[in-house]
Formats: C-alpha cells, structure tokens, sequence
C-alpha cells in the first residue's frame, strides 16, 4: 500500500463512504429567500433545518460538497452522552446549575439518535475503560456521573475483558444509553426526512459570504444570491469562505481511521465500543464479524504508514493478534476548544454558530443544532452556558495537544519496554 501524507489521508474515502457512496440529494434552483438559511450539511446543520421546519420555517442548507462529506461521514460513529475531557466536577464546574439539565438533553439526544437509526446499523453500550486503578476509583466515578442522571455502571477487570475482548484494563464503566451507529447512514436519514419536510439541501454551493441587511441577510453563493430571514453556520473544524470563523476558533486536529481485518474476533465474547482514558486515547469498535475500525491522531511528519504501525502494535497489545495492513485508512479533523465544550459564535441576533466538537460530535452536534436552532427562532429550551466569540490561538492548541500526545506515546513505549 501507497504511503499516504495526511494531506491525502483527510481526502480519502471513509469506510462509510464506501459503503455507501455519495449521492445527491434532493437538488433545485438556488430559492430567491427562504426563512432559515443552514451552511453545512452535517449533523448539526441538518439537525438544525429539521428543527425550523417543525416550527414552520421554509429552509435552505448550502453544502460546498455533499451531504455528510465533513466530519459527519468520516467518524468512528460512536454516541456518547458525556462530553469529551470531562469528569463530573470538572463539567460540574464549568456548567454549574445547568450540568444536570445539559446531560439530560444530550442523554435523550442520544436515545432519540439510536430510535431514529435502524437497529442493524446500531450497536448499544459504549464503554470507558481505564488504564490503572484510578485514585477514587471507578465504583466513585460512577456514582458521581449518576448523581447528574448519567446511566453508567462500574466495571471489573472480568467483566471488561469479556465487553471488550482485551484484558488490557483495570476497571472501567459502561453507558448502557451510548453507542455506535453507521454515521453516513444516520446523516442520510436526516437528508431524507428533510426532503421529505418541503427542506431544500443544495450540494456543491458553498456560501461565500453572508452579509446582514436593514430587513434580511445577504448570503453570496456560488449560483447566487439568497435573501434569509436567519442564518445558522454549522461548519465546525471544516469551515471555509462564509463558515470560515468556525473553524478558526477551534484547534483542528486530524484523526486517522482504518479498519483492520482481525478474524479471531468474534470467536472471543463479546466487543463493545470504547474509547479509553489515555491522554493520547485508545478507542475501538467491531465492524461485522472479521473488521474492525480503529484510529490515532496523526502527528506532525507522520504518514499513512507511520499511523498505521501504531494501530497494527496496539492491535496485538490489546487482542493478542498480528494483524496485516489495514483494509481502508483515513482521517478527519476534530475542532478542539480551551474548555472541551462547544463554542457559540453570534454574528447577529439573526446570525447564528458553533464549533468545537471535541472529538464527541454525533449527539453533541445534533443537540447544539437543535438547541441553537431554537434560540435562533426565539423559542424557549435548554440554556447552555458556553462560550462565546473568537478562540484566536487556535496554532498553539494544536501544538500543545500534539506534544501531550507524542508524550503519552512515548510513556507507553517505555511502560512497554519495562513490562
């Protein structure tokens, strides 16, 4: 196989893209005006668009290339209803009163996702393993997650090994209301549903510009002008031209993915998605019965090849297996912010954003779409305390993040070496 730069790599096909090639959506003439204009066509703008239409709005995404090309048809596809880098004091401290009610809403955001997705594409239970025996341990963290009305349960060493098929771990808890699903399939589904609402989702018709008026906003596009009521801006880590300000304001990183041919898999129990507790955190779920998908963040100067013989050592730690070159590889990127929660941008009362995904994006976009939507449209809902405006040291983040990965990798290598 063809060593690939990351360049490469972040324009290769995902394995969901290949499973299910690009198709067009329900495509017409760019409308003249339309109450809600959504740039982006990922989960969180077709999230949004279905939330205006419910509340009677005509709609109009813009996608400069097709639905779910973005970070919503190249992730690993897991639900999760706990942010990203968070343990319940530190979301506690950061949320205050509205920690509880938060969770709530991206609890039920993941259960709706799962009801919404056909159940052979669906796999419940998500686990979060830990390396070591943490200080207060799991049985503590546990009740500290259900204390804020987090569905989660400590595990043992036993019944890890048996979930995941790996006895690499001293405890961990299980999300029975987490998950992982096909994600491509799952932004289809919205597509359709949207389509078949009177939403209009336009491919291939980047918003250059959005420019506000006395009486309505002006958004530039490739075909044209349209003239919108409100517009919301869902671009995150891949904003560009009108959407370029969401990912400016957060720290891209690229994510490496590839599926992995590994057939002593499902002869060992059972094997539930997890990501773990490292700095530099391992994840994994099953794909079928034989593959499985699996990833890294791709370092500065690292190629397809280098990405690959991390995941191939951590394969054979984890499961005991040797495994051969990896059936599809690429990448994506993941919009990290200061706080590890999203990040609200107001342009205008009538112009409305966000970004930062945090390497949780398929319930937290869906539930920042609705959410914003419906401050967007005036109506009354969940009241997230996020942050606001401009993250301008987006370069040093990603700089500070890549050098805490490199020296967790680099730990592990010596853990290994001492064992």
């Amino acid at each position: 196989m063809r060593k690939l730069a990351i360049s490469e790599m972040l324009a290769a096909p995902s394995c969901w893209q290949t499973q299910l090639p690009c198709r067009t959506a329900r495509a017409g003439n760019l409308p003249f005006e339309s109450d809600v204009v959504i740039v982006g066509a990922g989960i969180g703008g077709l999230a949004a668009a279905l939330r205006a239409l419910e509340s009677g709005y005509s709609v109009t995404v813009l996608e400069a290339g097709y639905v779910g090309s973005g970070a919503s048809g190249r992730n690993s596809g897991f639900v999760v209803p706990i942010p990203s880098r968070h343990s319940p004091e530190s979301l506690q401290h950061l949320l205050g009163e509205n920690t509880a009610p938060f969770l709530a809403a991206l609890r039920e955001t993941a259960e709706s996702i799962f009801e919404y997705t056909p159940s052979e594409i669906t796999v419940k239970g998500w686990v979060q393993p830990m390396v070591r025996a943490t200080k207060a341990g799991a049985a503590e963290l546990a009740k500290n997650w259900m204390r804020l009305g987090v569905k989660v349960e400590p595990m043992e060493p036993e019944a890890l090994e048996s979930s995941l098929g790996t006895p690499e771990y001293a405890e961990g808890l299980h999300f029975s209301d987490a998950g992982a699903i096909n994600p491509l399939a799952f932004v289809y589904q919205l597509a359709d549903t949207i389509n078949r609402k009177g939403g209009q989702i336009i491919e291939h018709c980047s918003a250059l510009d959005v420019r506000p008026q006395d009486r309505w906003i002006a958004v530039q596009t490739q075909q044209g002008e349209i003239k919108a009521g409100r517009v919301f801006i869902a671009g995150n880590a891949y904003g560009s031209a009108a959407s370029r300000k969401t990912r400016r304001a957060v720290s891209p990183l690229a994510l490496t993915l590839a599926t992995f041919a590994v057939p002593q898999l499902h002869s060992g129990g059972g094997l539930l998605p997890f990501s773990d507790n490292r700095k530099d955190m391992w994840f994994a779920r099953r794909l079928g019965r034989k593959s499985l998908l699996t990833g890294c963040f791709a370092l500065p100067l690292q190629n397809s090849a280098d990405c690959s013989a991390l995941l191939q050592d951590r394969i054979k730690r984890l499961y005991g297996t040797v495994v051969q070159e990896p059936e599809q590889q690429w990448a994506g990127w993941v919009g990290l912010t200061p706080d590890g929660m999203p990040m609200i941008h107001h342009h205008d009362e009538r112009i409305m954003g966000w970004s930062g995904c945090n390497g949780r994006g398929i319930a937290l976009s869906m539930l920042m779409g609705r959410t914003l939507m419906d401050r967007l449209c005036g109506v009354n809902g969940l009241h997230l305390l996020l942050s606001s405006g401009s993250f301008k040291a987006g370069n040093a983040m990603t700089w500070l993040a890549q050098m805490v990965i490199a020296l967790d990798r680099r730990k592990q290598r010596r853990t290994v070496l001492a064992s």
